[in-house]
This record gives structure tokens, C-alpha cells and sequence, in this order.
């Protein structure tokens, strides 16, 4: 029979459990317990409590309430499409080096305004955590750009971080299109960039999969273009 000490202790490294998976800090449990965080990750380690790696730990650091942003999974027909659009504007126009951010830079507010819908609508965003800045080229208004971006897309101006201004600006139909500069929708969250990355390889693999289907029923599975599906025979 156990020991009233020994109780004790396994309900404390219970509730150490507990309070781990439900996102809460080393320093956080022991101030709850009473103890140090050093004496909190002594009996995870030595009870084999699986710790969170650092770029976790760094994730729930930034975002102490939780993602900023949730996934609708049942879709109708119109949202489906509204998804289908936008990652095939993020695997067009997305920036995809950098591992942290879901980005994505264009200069028709029509295209913009698609992806800041699904982001809203399909992602479930919190509208404060998007952020925009506009790249003008140097003979622009910044404030008057601003201006043009905030009323196209209906976002306010607090929501906008930067200007990022450039010197040198091309002649022709570039100068014409580009006359209030390019604008970049930003949502910095890590997860959310895995997950857009995710559907994207899904959407590329699918519609791969579709072409070279066609081809074979047409017979033309050599057809310079297409896209081999993973495990097919070459």
C-alpha cells in the first residue's frame, strides 16, 4: 500500500503533466506547486514527462492564448473554391523562404482582397494578426498609396507596418500597374505557414494526378509538361 507521501508526489507529477500539455511554462507550474521551475524540469526529466522542444517552447512563448487562427474543416462548394484560389495564388506569388510567415505580396487589390478572405474565412485569422506594408517605387506619395491600399482592401491603417521605398522604377505597363506600389499580407505564425504548405503539395500532387490521367486516356502519357505522380513507373 502506498504511503500518504508517496500519493502526494504522483498527484504532483500528474497535475506537472496536466498543466504541461495544457501549454503552461516550467515557471509557471512551480509557482502553482509551490516549487522551482529547476525542481519542475528535474521530475520531468527524471519521470520521463516528455518536455516541448525549443522552437515550441518559442511558439507558445508568442502565442500564450493559444494559435491566432482557426481552421474551418467543413467547406461548401464556394468556400472550397475560395480555398482552391488562394493557395494557388500562394504557391504562385507566396514567399516561401522564409519558415516562420505566411506571406504574400501582390499590385491588384482584387488578388489581395481573395487571399485576405481566405485567411479570414477558411484559416479563421484574427483580423489583428495581419499586417501589410507597401513597396513603392521612390516618385509615389507614400501616404497617398496607404491610403489607396486601405480603402481597396477595407483594412486600417494601424495595420500597416512599413513602406518599403525603391529608388530605381522601370517605363512602360510596369509603371502603370504598379502606380500605388506592391502590397504584402503578412501573418507571422510558424504553424500556419506549415499548413498552407501542406495544402499546397496536396492541391500540386492532385492536379498532377489529374493531368497525367488524362494524358493516359488520351495516350499521350509522354507529353512534355506533365507532372509524374510519386510512385509512378517512368
Amino acid at each position: 500500500m502506498l504511503r500518504s507521501k508517496e500519493v502526494k508526489e504522483i498527484e504532483r507529477l500528474h497535475k506537472i503533466e496536466r498543466l504541461y500539455k495544457k501549454g503552461k511554462s516550467a515557471a509557471e507550474i512551480g509557482k502553482d506547486l509551490g516549487i522551482t521551475w529547476r525542481k519542475v524540469i528535474y521530475l520531468m526529466e527524471k519521470h520521463n514527462i516528455k518536455r516541448r522542444s525549443r522552437s515550441e517552447a518559442t511558439y507558445r512563448k508568442l502565442n500564450p492564448n493559444g494559435n491566432p487562427f482557426r481552421i474551418r474543416r467543413h467547406l461548401n462548394k464556394q468556400e472550397g473554391e475560395l480555398k482552391a484560389l488562394a493557395l494557388g495564388l500562394y504557391l504562385g506569388e507566396g514567399t516561401k523562404s522564409n519558415m516562420i510567415s505566411v506571406r504574400l505580396s501582390n499590385s491588384e487589390p482584387a488578388l489581395i482582397n481573395i487571399f485576405l478572405n481566405f485567411l479570414r474565412k477558411i484559416c479563421g485569422v484574427k483580423p489583428e494578426k495581419i499586417k501589410l506594408w507597401i513597396t513603392l517605387h521612390s516618385d509615389i506619395s507614400a501616404s497617398e498609396a496607404m491610403q489607396f491600399w486601405s480603402q481597396q482592401l477595407n483594412i486600417p491603417l494601424s495595420q500597416f507596418s512599413k513602406t518599403v521605398i525603391i529608388n530605381h522604377r522601370g517605363n512602360g505597363t510596369y509603371r502603370k500597374k504598379s502606380i500605388y506600389g506592391t502590397v504584402t499580407v503578412c501573418v507571422h505564425n510558424m504553424k500556419l505557414r506549415k499548413i498552407l504548405q501542406d495544402w499546397g503539395n496536396i492541391l500540386v500532387k492532385t492536379h498532377a494526378h489529374v493531368a497525367q490521367s488524362e494524358e493516359h486516356r488520351h495516350g499521350k502519357s509522354g507529353v512534355t509538361g506533365s507532372i509524374p505522380v510519386v510512385g509512378s513507373i517512368s
